[in-house]
């Protein structure tokens, strides 16, 4: 079943147990947020639910800003994160799922907290290093690693460039983000020049018949999706030796982490990251895309890294 049909079910459980009108609207509110959050990880039914969706959840949560531009409070992420972890339990209570997925993820215990899984750049250096890149599909995963610690993309996003969003002329990617809305982002000069190879010799060596029009092809000449890309980080974040819990949204906290460590402005930092609900950057001065740009050249450490 729909995870947002369930938890439209959940909403009126709590209006029975005759909870305040303000509190069941909170929840609704809180748990629009979380299904939004879910469908661009791909997942849309209750059964798709797992403990691993949820922490990044709240990886996601703890690089949040709030309207004024602070980070979202640990109060606030706890009375984000309480709220999923309430209709998870109800999922369970209910025979929606046999186990809860919520019930051993931890809320905050200290406001503005970052997640403790932010990778160090030795260690980004490390995973970036892990994929073997003479061969096609090493080299495609290189390429993955890098757009996800470059640009602080979303994995739906990164799945879903197509050839057409890239301009490396430029140094610029099309993404679709949350609510199909576009966003452009920038790409180191070091970046583009490892896409560019991979265009030149990688990619078409991949491609099975009709060219399917997407950046990332998979081994089996078609895009690639979701888990897939999951899975990919998690090989490379073991073969790398590093003991933290990397995932995608690990990379993108990454990026924001250390631009924000080296001085970038949070309003740029929050345009790139396609922040759109009331914790965005629809509060801000509009940035430009070349205000992006040079502020991504400034300061992201990708740009001073040695190349592929």
């Amino acid at each position: 079943m729909k995870v947002r049909e369930i938890m439209l079910k959940y909403v009126t459980h709590m209006k029975a147990l005759g909870r305040s009108p303000h509190t069941v609207k909170n929840a609704g509110n809180m748990l629009k947020r979380f299904a939004t959050f879910l469908e661009n990880e791909g997942v849309t039914q209750a059964e798709e639910l797992n403990r691993e969706v949820i922490e990044e959840y709240r990886q996601e949560l703890a690089f949040s800003f709030t309207a004024k531009g602070s980070p979202l409070s640990g109060r606030s992420q706890g009375k984000m994160l309480s709220t999923v972890k309430g209709f998870t339990r109800y999922l369970r209570d209910n025979d929606y799922l046999v186990h809860d997925p919520g019930a051993k993820v931890m809320l905050p215990k200290e406001p503005k907290r970052l997640p403790r899984s932010i990778m160090t750049q030795d260690e980004v250096k490390k995973v970036l290093a892990a994929p073997d890149v003479r061969t096609n599909s090493g080299y495609r995963d290189r390429i993955m690693l890098e757009l996800l610690y470059d640009t602080a993309i979303r994995k739906a996003e990164l799945s879903g460039i197509r050839m057409t969003d890239v301009d490396l002329e430029a140094g610029y990617i099309r993404v679709q983000g949350k609510g199909d809305k576009e966003r452009v982002v920038p790409v180191s000069g070091r970046v583009c020049g490892l896409i560019r190879n991979y265009l030149l010799a990688v990619r078409p060596e991949l491609i099975e018949g009709e060219d399917p029009g997407w950046l990332l092809i998979s081994d089996k000449g078609n895009r690639m999706h979701l888990h897939r890309i999951w899975v990919i980080v998690k090989k490379y974040a073991t073969l790398a030796k590093l003991k933290k819990n990397i995932t995608t949204h690990t990379f993108r906290h990454t990026c924001a982490t250390h631009m924000l460590k080296n001085g970038a402005p949070i309003r740029h930092l929050q345009e790139m990251l396609g922040h759109e609900s009331l914790e965005s950057t629809q509060v801000y001065t509009h940035v430009t895309i070349n205000d992006l740009k040079e502020v991504h050249a400034k300061y992201h450490p990708s740009e001073k890294m040695e190349g592929g």
